[in-house]
């Protein structure tokens, strides 16, 4: 999406495939080998004790009690499909590429840990990130609104407006099967766990019939191998991961809409055109142009609002980031975000003066793309809160101060000036990334630039007694985010293979030093703790973790 108020992933955050080469072929493959031996053959010894020492034990009474509980909803899937479970505890390692292995992530008693002042760099993303929001009331806007622009813009019957928000239904990390009108859950090796045809869930005889017995889709399984491939293109006009909380209502909405296209037909449409007219919903809805003119009654809502929408940053989280400045790292915050978007909800979450915790601010930053191709950095008008047109900026570090705001760019100019700040050359410089976007903020700067990446998951606080979003994020219907009976998702596959670590907050971080190590108790990454849901699978863990180098 060119023009958007935050960042729209699958609508023109990056060009084409050419471009993602000739960036990314600035790569430094140095020392690759050094690390590569030492590590493989530390890994397959750590896989050889895992094979001995995990033995696939007969779980506990109490264990398998829980492991066969279900929701009276889960039970109407009795039949759900599973694979061969008794996989090696850690693989992969044949027929994959690997980079970099970080030093500062170690697997010790297959644990990993993660030491801060391994970091010259750090980063931040804001949405879901330095800030969180109020879930039960962000849901419930933008799916009202885009319920109302399918009716008012395309047509669709008022009957969609009467339709009442299934929470249950909510979920992240879904996909849209636009021509089909169906929503996906995908294994870690893209196999359909589960399906709908608009709100109606299919059987395992439906899933195999439209699927074939593999039970899979091949736009979602080169997803799966490489998800950039899919990012633009044909794929994206039929295809929709729901990545963030900004996306998940939209899978509602995608799905009482088909369900009146079939209420409305005699016979369903050979290829249903919902998924269309939901991405120019999402894209008026989220068109930066629309921030400031009331157009897009989201962004009417945050503006009348915010303090409704955002909540606010525990000062821990401002404290820890001062501590790490003052330790002489240099941190950044990088938002697919707009500056006046930004504005609004990083002045509510972290306070008027939220740009002084920062050497750099770069918004508009349309991740992906921002990784893996040489944009052009702008200008920004601080007083009015808008990029400035044609003031693209030479590809040279000097260019970019520190304090400055600035639009769009690409991280190899981001990188060498943060580098210049320390005196370093740019491939001394060790960069660690914090996002909640498993594929913008994980997996791209990982597999694309080398450098490391802390996933945030908000769905791990569910395991607090006191979580208010528990009915926005605990979905009968499809399960938990990590892992179905004994399948883990493809999600818990992404944090797994591409995450430092992965952690339900900001806050839990905070209370780490800077000199500190965050220490896991598995060795897939999940911190505090293991997902319960995983406790009784094995997923894939292939890391594919940088050297934090970012070059």
């Amino acid at each position: 999406m060119q023009a958007l108020g935050r960042s729209g992933h699958n609508l023109g955050a990056f060009t084409s495939s050419s471009s993602i080469l000739y960036a990314t072929s600035t790569k430094t493959n140095a020392h690759t080998h050094r690390y590569r031996t030492d590590v493989l053959r530390l890994l397959r010894n750590y896989m050889n004790l895992a094979q001995n020492s995990m033995t696939f034990r007969a779980p506990t009474t109490a264990a398998a009690a829980k492991a066969t509980a279900t929701a009276p909803r889960e039970r109407e899937h009795t039949k759900t499909f599973t694979v061969q479970t008794t996989r090696r505890v850690i693989h992969g390692f044949a027929g994959r590429s690997y980079s970099r292995y970080s030093a500062s992530t170690i697997m010790t008693s297959y644990c990993k840990e993660l030491s801060l002042k391994d970091y010259d760099i750090i980063g931040f993303d804001l949405d879901g990130t330095l800030l969180r929001y109020n879930l039960t009331n962000m849901s419930a806007l933008i799916y009202d609104v885009l319920k109302r622009y399918l009716v008012d813009n395309k047509g669709y019957s008022e009957q969609l407006l009467k339709l009442p928000m299934d929470l249950d239904f909510l979920q992240k990390g879904l996909f849209l099967d636009g021509p089909r009108g169906n929503i996906l859950k995908l294994s870690s090796e893209a196999q359909i766990l589960r399906a709908t045809h608009g709100t109606r869930l299919l059987t395992d005889e439906e899933i195999v019939a439209i699927y074939g017995p593999e039970r899979q889709w091949a736009i979602t399984t080169s997803f799966y191998k490489d998800p950039l491939s899919t990012w633009n293109g044909a794929a994206s006009e039929q295809m929709r991961s729901l990545l963030d909380y900004f996306d998940t209502p939209s899978a509602l909405v995608f799905a009482q809409a088909v369900d009146l296209v079939d209420k409305e037909s005699e016979s369903p449409p050979q290829e249903y055109e919902v998924w269309r007219d939901l991405q120019a919903g999402l894209m008026h809805i989220f068109s930066r142009d629309h921030f400031s003119n009331d157009i897009s009654l989201y962004f009417k809502g945050m503006r009348a609002d915010p303090q409704k929408y955002v909540l606010c940053t525990d000062s821990s989280v401002m404290d820890w980031l001062s501590a790490l400045r003052k330790s002489g790292k240099k941190l950044f915050l990088l938002t697919g975000s707009n500056i006046d978007f930004a504005n609004l909800t990083a002045t509510q979450a972290l306070g008027k003066d939220w740009q002084e915790y920062f050497d750099f601010v770069v918004t508009y930053a349309k991740k992906p793309g921002f990784f893996t191709i040489q944009r052009p950095f702008l200008q920004v008008d601080v007083r009015e809160l808008k990029e400035l047109a044609n003031t693209e900026l030479p590809q040279d570090a000097g260019i970019l101060k520190p304090g400055e705001l600035y639009s769009q760019g690409n991280w190899h100019q981001l990188h060498k000036a943060l580098a210049r700040l320390l005196n370093k050359e740019p491939a001394q410089a060790r960069a660690l990334y914090f996002g909640d976007n498993i594929i913008q903020d994980v997996y791209t700067p990982v597999r694309h630039r080398d450098f490391d990446a802390v996933a945030i998951a908000e769905e791990l606080l569910m395991e607090e007694k006191n979580y208010p979003y528990f009915a926005e994020l605990d979905s009968q219907l499809w399960g938990s985010y990590f892992a179905i009976g004994c399948q883990p998702t493809l999600w818990s596959n992404f944090i797994s293979s591409f995450a430092q670590i992965c952690v339900p907050s900001m806050q839990e971080v905070a209370q780490t030093a800077p000199a500190q190590r965050i220490v896991c108790t598995n060795p897939y990454g999940f911190s505090p703790r293991l997902p319960k849901e995983l406790e009784m699978t094995h997923p894939t863990s292939c890391w594919e973790g940088g050297t934090g180098s970012g070059i």
